[in-house]
């Protein structure tokens, strides 16, 4: 018999729609301009409006549909269309997949590969030798009972999300895209008012700003400067320019090959195997904020990277530098003191807790934070607890959030202290390779403590040995395909 949770998570089935390409209706049915009762009812429902349509916000919409609740999504974009890398979901971000759908959570590891059975860790970038493996990648989900940490698409997982979300949301409207929000009030009914920059307006109970690092809707909250070219204001230029690089690359190296950081002088290099035969990767370089991008970044990496060992240099040489992709990075402060919400507005994921994308977090914790707000908002009765829900919600997530973003940038840190010590390699082996396995193994448990569904353990092995021998027949033809092209 399940649970009361488990009974308002289960979901309907129905023949699913594509989204990709498709342009869904600006209507939305349940978001009125007159002003509701307190009480909130099957009448009067809770009216959630989320700025934002990327991961996280489609996953808080699904979670919150899956808990009764009205939503509506506001998208910049006219239309969804594949972009991006690999991403990793970690085995928490996995496991709150799990207990929010099921199906979702199939259909995620039909497209997405494991890290089980896999080789991680850290890389003399000059040698390639192992300095040391990150064990705790495979050995934890088991001794936690959650499913192991995957690597995806960023385009497969939003598909799937939006997949997921069209089945869930009947024949409402929840998307309304090409939409993006100007500006919020609060009327005298303590109702949210969003108004769009096509001029039209929205009215919801509770606005939560979903649009990332450079989010409209904290810029308003907290009366910030807004976008990239006032980042100093809102968020941490991390010390890093970072070019990324998706090549179909064949090299029996990386059929076993989970997540790798080379380190070296100044620099780090790090990749990621994708599915069919690709390797991600990503090349983090010392610099200053706000730099112009490079012209011809092939050449600039070849060069910064010329001492390290040549399948660093293969990689890149194996991507046109049309492909490659360069960004300032940034992170944000954890919230400490300011919180997260103000009356009925809150935020959730980078808006709030941008990390590094070293620690292979962002998105879990996104989707953490969807879950847990529509456990607090499932149940509530009343319109005027909306404020003390949300400030419930972020005392629930603040302190996770900022540890991990603080093990995002220690990482980092520690990256620039090892490096000046890689021609002592005889004190490397001796005194940090014995002890740095340990401190990451605490570092990743922290990540996989928040376990919201347990699975079993031979289920779980099953299920990624399933997906590994997926993953080796896909990338081995794409490889012998491309060889006989060539």
């Amino acid at each position: 018999m399940p649970s009361a949770m488990q009974r308002f998570l289960l979901g309907r089935s129905k023949p699913l729609k594509p989204y990709i390409g498709i342009r869904p209706s600006k209507r939305c049915h349940f978001l009125r301009t007159n002003s509701l009762s307190p009480a909130i009812d099957k009448d009067n429902p809770l009216r959630i409006i989320i700025a934002g349509g990327g991961l996280g916000g489609l996953f808080a919409s699904i979670c919150f549909l899956k808990a009764g609740l009205n939503v509506v999504i506001i998208e910049k974009t006219t239309k969804y269309r594949p972009l991006g890398g690999p991403i990793q979901l970690a085995s928490n971000g996995i496991g709150t997949v799990k207990i929010v759908s099921e199906n979702l959570f199939k259909n995620i590891n039909n497209v997405a590969r494991p890290f089980w059975g896999t080789e991680s860790g850290i890389r003399d970038g000059l040698t390639s030798d192992w300095m040391f493996k990150f064990e705790a990648i495979n050995e934890l989900p088991s001794d936690l009972r959650l499913p192991f940490s995957v690597c995806i698409d960023r385009s497969d997982l939003q598909l799937e999300l939006l997949k997921e979300l069209d089945e869930i949301s009947g024949k409402e409207n929840v998307l309304r895209m090409s939409s993006t929000l100007k500006s919020y009030e609060i009327n005298s009914s303590g109702e949210v008012v969003v108004h769009l920059d096509d001029e039209t307006h929205l009215v919801g109970d509770i606005l939560i700003g979903a649009d990332g690092i450079w989010s409209r809707t904290r810029s308003i909250l907290f009366d910030e400067s807004f976008g990239s070219e006032f980042a100093s204001s809102t968020a941490s230029f991390t010390g890093f320019k970072l070019f990324s690089g998706l090549p179909l690359f064949a090299s029996m190296e990386f059929l076993k090959l989970g997540y790798c950081a080379y380190i070296g002088p100044d620099n780090y290099f790090v990749v990621c195997p994708d599915k069919q035969g690709r390797v991600q990767w990503y090349a983090f370089i010392r610099s200053d904020a706000g730099t112009d991008d490079v012209d011809r970044p092939s050449e600039y990496l070849i060069e910064a990277f010329k001492d390290w060992n040549p399948i660093i240099r293969d990689l890149i040489n194996a991507t046109s530098s049309e492909e490659i992709i360069q960004r300032d990075l940034w992170d944000r402060a954890p919230s400490i003191f300011k919180g997260w919400s103000k009356d009925c507005i809150t935020l959730l994921g980078d808006s709030c807790h941008a990390t590094m994308p070293n620690i292979g977090q962002g998105c879990g914790l996104a989707f953490e934070d969807g879950y847990v707000l529509s456990l607090l908002l499932k149940d509530i009765k009343n319109r005027q607890e909306i404020p003390h829900l949300l400030k419930k919600f972020y005392r629930k997530r603040i302190v996770r959030t900022a540890v991990i973003q603080g093990l995002g940038r220690l990482n980092s840190e520690a990256i620039k202290i090892l490096t000046p010590l890689l021609p002592y390699r005889r004190f490397v082996d001796m005194v940090l390779s014995p002890l740095l396995p340990f401190v990451f193994r605490v570092q990743f448990w922290f990540c996989y403590s928040f376990c919201p569904v347990n699975i079993d353990t031979e289920e779980s092995l099953d299920l990624a040995k399933s997906m590994s021998e997926k993953y080796d027949r896909e990338t081995k033809l794409a490889w012998h395909d491309f060889i006989k092209k060539i």
